[in-house]
C-alpha cells in the first residue's frame, strides 16, 4: 500500500519550491506554447515535474513515471500506462493557463496507476493549501490547511433541472459541443473553470454536479475520475465504458457525474441527439 501522506508532502513541497514562487511573477520568456497558441507551458509546469519524477520513483521500487511535459515531448512515454506494472502520472500544473494569468485557479496532480487502472490519486491546491486524496476501494477525502481531514459525500440533485456542471466542449466533436449548447438550459447552469483538477475538486465538494470533456488526457483526468468513483460518483464515457488511465485521449467523450442516476439524466436529457 502506497503512503498518502508521503506522497501528499511531496506535493506540497514540489509546490512551495518550484511553482508558488512564479505565481504572479512569470516574465515574458518564461511562458512557451507546446501544441498550439492556447497550449501552454511555464518554468513552473517544468520545474515541478522534473523536482516530482526521481522523488515519486523513489517511493516505489520498479515504478516508471509518465508527466505532461515529457509525454508531450515524446508521446511513446504513455505506452507505459498499457504495460503491466506502476506507473507515476503527474500533471505539474493543471490549468496552466489560468497559472500565467495570476489566477488561482490552478492544481498539481498525481495519480498512481497499476495495469492500466488508476489506484490511488492527490489533487493538491497550492493556494487553498488543501489535498484531494482517494484511494481505490478506500473512499475520497479532503486533507485540510489545519491537516484535518473531510470525508467526500456527493450530493444527489433530484432532477436534470437542478444539475450544474462544466461542460468542457471546446474540443472535439462540433456537432456534438452544438447541441450541447442548445440544451443547456434544461440544467441549473454552468461553471467551466478552465482546470479540470478544479472542476473535480468542485463536483467533489458539491459545488457542481458533473464535467464532460471530449478530449481525455490522462494527466488531466484520470485523479479526479478516480476521486469520483470513491466519492459516490461515476466516471465513464458516453458510450458506456468505464474511463481507464490507460484509455487513448480521444474516444467517446468522458462523463464524470455525481451518481448513476444523474449521469443518465445528463446523457438522455443533454448529451444525447
Amino acid at each position: 500500500m502506497i503512503d498518502m501522506m508521503a506522497v501528499n508532502r511531496l506535493l506540497v513541497d514540489a509546490a512551495r519550491e518550484t511553482i508558488l514562487p512564479h505565481f504572479r511573477r512569470l516574465k515574458a520568456g518564461d511562458i512557451d506554447t507546446k501544441a498550439g497558441p492556447h497550449d501552454v507551458v511555464t518554468v513552473a509546469d517544468k520545474a515541478a515535474e522534473a523536482w516530482l519524477t526521481p522523488k515519486l520513483m523513489a517511493l516505489l521500487p520498479d515504478s516508471v513515471v509518465v508527466g505532461e511535459e515529457a509525454a508531450s515531448a515524446d508521446e511513446a512515454i504513455m505506452d507505459a500506462l498499457r504495460r503491466p506494472g506502476s506507473a507515476w502520472l503527474i500533471d505539474p500544473v493543471d490549468g496552466t493557463a489560468n497559472f500565467a494569468v495570476g489566477s488561482p485557479l490552478f492544481a498539481v496532480m498525481v495519480t498512481l496507476v497499476r495495469d492500466g487502472d488508476a489506484v490511488a490519486s492527490w489533487i493538491h491546491d497550492p493556494v487553498r493549501h488543501v489535498t484531494a486524496m482517494a484511494h481505490q476501494g478506500q473512499g475520497a477525502w479532503m486533507l485540510e490547511a489545519d491537516g484535518s481531514e473531510r470525508r467526500f459525500r456527493l450530493p444527489k440533485p433530484p432532477s436534470l433541472a437542478h444539475i450544474s456542471g462544466a461542460p468542457n466542449i471546446r474540443y472535439g466533436d462540433r456537432d456534438f459541443a452544438a447541441g450541447i449548447a442548445h440544451r443547456l438550459d434544461r440544467t441549473a447552469g454552468v461553471m467551466i473553470l478552465r482546470c479540470a483538477g478544479q472542476e473535480y475538486l468542485a463536483i467533489a465538494e458539491g459545488q457542481i454536479h458533473y464535467a464532460v470533456y471530449n478530449r481525455a488526457l490522462p494527466w488531466d483526468h484520470a485523479a479526479g475520475c478516480l476521486m469520483i468513483c470513491e466519492a459516490g460518483g461515476v466516471a465513464k464515457r458516453l458510450d458506456g465504458t468505464t474511463y481507464r488511465a490507460a484509455d487513448k485521449p480521444w474516444g467517446s467523450p468522458l462523463v464524470a457525474a455525481c451518481g448513476d442516476e444523474q449521469w443518465n439524466w445528463l446523457k438522455t436529457g443533454l448529451f444525447s441527439p
